[in-house]
């Protein structure tokens, strides 16, 4: 059985209100509970020809959504439990910061998708990798593990 998974691609954006936002589902469920991922590396960039700065998070919801229809804007938030690793680069004519390393919650396990979403100026797809490492799960850490992925104040009901 695979102990690693390198999720990567492009995710196309669009503009809402004055701000340019792309969200993607990416599906590492396999139906078995007790397969769980840790999020080890998560990295994204422009396409190397254009000024660009690129803020993004990885969610075990489409945050993008929720808040593009309410007067929440796109703003990270480590305190929000659906919000697992974080990301930002950007580069200029002039120079280029690679970036910062990023954040990733390291006791955070995901059974079920994640959801990657992006803020960008940039009008052309932006360029993704999440690297995840299988943790063997037992039933009861798999219970605990689907619970902490919902948000205390989740209103979803797709039981």
């Amino acid at each position: 059985m695979r102990t690693r998974r390198c999720l990567r691609g492009q995710l196309s954006t669009s503009t809402y209100e004055g701000q340019t936002f792309g969200s993607r589902r990416l599906i590492i469920d396999d139906g078995n509970f007790n397969d769980g991922w840790r999020i080890v590396k998560f990295v994204v960039a422009g396409n190397g020809a254009t000024s660009t700065e690129i803020n993004a998070r990885l969610c075990t919801e489409d945050l993008a959504s929720i808040h593009a229809g309410g007067s929440a804007p796109f703003a990270w938030n480590w305190g929000d439990s659906r919000e697992l690793a974080w990301a930002s680069t950007r580069s200029t004519s002039e120079s280029t910061w690679g970036g910062w390393e990023g954040a990733i919650d390291p006791d955070h396990v995901v059974i079920k998708d994640l959801y990657i979403d992006v803020n960008t100026n940039l009008s052309n797809p932006v360029n993704y990798l999440v690297i995840l490492e299988r943790v063997e799960l037992t039933d009861n850490q798999a219970v605990l593990t689907l619970i902490r992925e919902r948000s205390q104040d989740d209103e979803r009901h797709d039981n």
